[in-house]
């Protein structure tokens, strides 16, 4: 390794490196400098580099099927491990819980040579799989991936998350008292809001290219994984198909495309436009495109998952339309900041009748959209990242 890491403060360990953790990155190694990164994603491979930030490249995480994602995290795992045995070990280690193994990296470096570590989980499983029926509660698999997760969290010196919700949920499946702060610390996730901001549609290549100026925009940008119910999305540009005033915008990628392109061509759906993910730069247009955007959230996951992407609709000023539970963490800060509707999956009338109220009532859509930019301004913007330096502060001696 470079002899220029031989202060080195943190090290991030992160296989798909989303632009949260990126910014969350690089501002804590601007408090804390040199740090380093290892990523397989792409996006932030390439991105511009800071003088604070090392990114080193590391195994891509492969998403293709169950096999390619264990395999490709597995090669992380110990590509990492690798590494950062050649790295200081008063270095500490900030890692996240996906793949779910890579927390075996700190506790294995603390257990072998003391090096410390803190967690980020930003989603809880086996509890996502055991709820969607992909692990039974009871089988080997589940016991011991809980097994592995209560070891790497009583021995991580912080364990953060993203949710009260996730917090007090997490709170019930490991010992918390053991590490420094004697709980799980939620910090809610974020948008940078000086990028991505509301455009009108008249100034938005992005609208003007597909057609959406003069259009109430319904859009859904994300995963179309199993856990994402597209299916009511899709039912409601059904029903909504005759309003040429009115389109519906799926960008995304996974499990589910096939199902979207299978009814926008069974159903003749011309008010749909299905995109693949759009590159980083394009997302200050594509995002404020949307007048009402779509977040999803299946019964049962309300203490195991926050959608990330929320944020960012927030700060491109758009209404928020949460197919989710009343007790989601979604639902209250859309009831919170009074900047959407909130409908129970699978309620397709519901969302039908939330659109429509819109197209109507422009004043409503208006003040949901001025309240959803607030919100986002106020108490989601990356200023939330303080919080991280604040609490690394407080309980550890970088």
């Amino acid at each position: 390794m470079n002899d220029s890491f031989e202060h080195l403060r943190i090290i991030f360990l992160n296989q798909m490196v989303g632009l949260l953790f990126r910014e969350l990155a690089e501002d804590i190694s601007k408090e804390w400098s040199p740090s380093l990164l290892f990523t397989g994603h792409p996006d932030t491979l390439w991105s511009d580099r800071t003088d604070s930030l090392t990114i080193m490249a590391a195994p891509e995480y492969k998403r293709t099927n169950y096999l390619s994602r264990l395999l490709s995290g597995i090669r992380y795992v110990l590509y990492v491990l690798l590494r950062c045995w050649r790295l200081p070990r008063s270095t500490l280690l900030f890692l996240v819980s996906n793949p779910p193994f890579t927390g075996l990296i700190g506790y294995l470096l603390k257990r072998l040579r003391g090096q410390h570590y803190v967690v980020l989980v930003y989603d809880i499983y086996p509890d996502m799989l055991v709820q969607f029926g992909s692990l039974r509660e009871s089988g080997l698999i589940t016991r011991l991936w809980r097994r592995m997760n209560r070891v790497i969290w009583e021995n991580a010196e912080i364990v953060f998350t993203i949710g009260d919700k996730m917090a007090s949920n997490m709170k019930q499946q490991f010992d918390a008292s053991k590490t420094l702060p004697g709980k799980v610390i939620a910090i809610p996730t974020w948008a940078n809001t000086e990028w991505i901001r509301p455009v009108a549609k008249a100034d938005n290549k992005f609208a003007k290219e597909y057609d959406q100026v003069g259009k109430l925009t319904v859009m859904y940008s994300g995963n179309l994984g199993n856990t994402h119910d597209i299916e009511t999305i899709l039912a409601a540009a059904k029903q909504l198909k005759e309003h040429d005033s009115i389109d519906f915008m799926i960008i995304g990628e996974g499990a589910k495309k096939n199902i979207v392109d299978k009814i926008k061509h069974q159903d003749g759906l011309d008010n749909l436009t299905i995109l693949p993910f759009q590159p980083e730069e394009i997302l200050p247009a594509s995002l404020p495109t949307a007048d009402i955007a779509v977040i999803t959230l299946d019964k049962g996951c309300e203490g195991l998952s926050v959608p990330s992407k929320t944020h960012y609709y927030m700060a491109a000023g758009s209404a928020l339309l949460g197919i989710c539970d009343q007790s989601s963490e979604i639902a209250q800060m859309i009831n919170k900041y009074d900047c959407g509707f909130v409908v129970k999956p699978g309620d397709t009338d519901a969302m039908v009748k939330a659109i429509l109220e819109l197209l109507r009532d422009e004043e409503k859509l208006k003040r949901y959209k001025t309240n959803s930019r607030s919100a986002a301004e106020n108490f989601y913007s990356r200023n939330n990242t303080k919080l991280y330096i604040d609490a690394l502060s407080a309980y550890l001696n970088i």
